[in-house]
């Protein structure tokens, strides 16, 4: 099975979690009105693809430390550096399964973040994934409308292969978005997400990271274009806010959004808008 053909299955796999222990961390003084943000990764990443983000993160928020929790071979989670006792702590999650499927992202998003909320009883939170984890993360979202969980506060979406991934479910230049944003072609995994749309969260605030590599073929390497704005005729009118950045040449690649500049930037503005407004971010 080769690269792309084993994402698409991964996409579509529902992959069943046993029940899993959680080590304990140190308790430590948490409040209420804490917004934690939330990095999750996608197929064939690891830490290094969010390490970036969280680095930015922690020079915009002030924020010394920030808490990782890591999933092993053992489905069990592993937790380690601190829960910041700042406005907005940082959590960064990192699964071991680096070919892990889109449904167990979810399902382990889900289990973080319903374990880190009874600890430190915070009352909304945000998130930000690349990749398959910006798929999972609108999927846990709509499928936790009847979840005990807090509501969603700001979310980040980059690189997301909403519907489909080059040469497989999608192709460059042949599934032109209507000008609503609608695509041509649907995938199963898209119309799945665009029928279930209204469980999504109406308070969220959305940013779409996109890119386009500025060849012909208007993709970002792996995704196209009209993929990755796909969410928008989703989204758009569900949402409080719904906004779109676009990055280009070097900057549009599919593995390097992540780590750009200009995107840490973006990401930061929106998800903390009073501390990120003046601050230049430089690599």
């Amino acid at each position: 099975m080769g690269f792309w053909q084993s994402i698409t299955h991964h996409i579509n796999q529902s992959a069943q979690i046993p029940i899993c222990k959680v080590e304990t961390i140190d308790s430590v003084t948490s409040s209420t009105d804490q917004i934690p943000t939330f990095f999750v990764h996608g197929f064939r990443g690891g830490n290094y693809t969010t390490q970036e983000m969280v680095k930015s993160a922690q020079i915009v928020t002030h924020s010394p430390v920030f808490l990782r929790a890591t999933v092993d071979w053992n489905s069990k989670i592993h937790y380690s550096g601190y829960w910041s006792t700042a406005k907005y702590p940082l959590v960064q999650l990192v699964f071991k399964d680096r070919w892990i499927p889109t449904n167990t992202i979810e399902r382990w998003v889900n289990q973080i973040i319903n374990d880190l909320s009874q600890r430190y009883h915070f009352q909304t939170y945000n998130a930000v994934g690349h990749s398959l984890g910006a798929v999972a993360l609108v999927n846990f979202l709509i499928n936790s409308c009847k979840r005990p969980l807090p509501p969603i506060n700001r979310l980040v979406l980059i690189a997301g292969p909403f519907d489909g991934v080059v040469a497989l479910g999608d192709l460059p230049n042949i599934n032109p978005l209507a000008a609503n944003g609608k695509p041509a072609f649907m995938t199963p995994r898209y119309l799945w997400t665009y029928l279930n749309r209204s469980k999504f969260p109406a308070t969220a605030r959305v940013l779409n990271v996109y890119g386009n590599i500025n060849d012909s073929s208007n993709t970002d390497k792996y995704v196209s274009v009209s993929s990755a704005r796909s969410i928008k005729y989703i989204l758009q009118t569900q949402v409080q806010e719904f906004s779109e950045y676009r990055a280009t040449g070097s900057s549009g690649e599919h593995s390097k959004m992540h780590d750009d500049s200009q995107v840490l930037k973006q990401m930061n503005q929106f998800l903390f808008p009073q501390l990120a407004a003046s601050l230049p971010l430089k690599k």
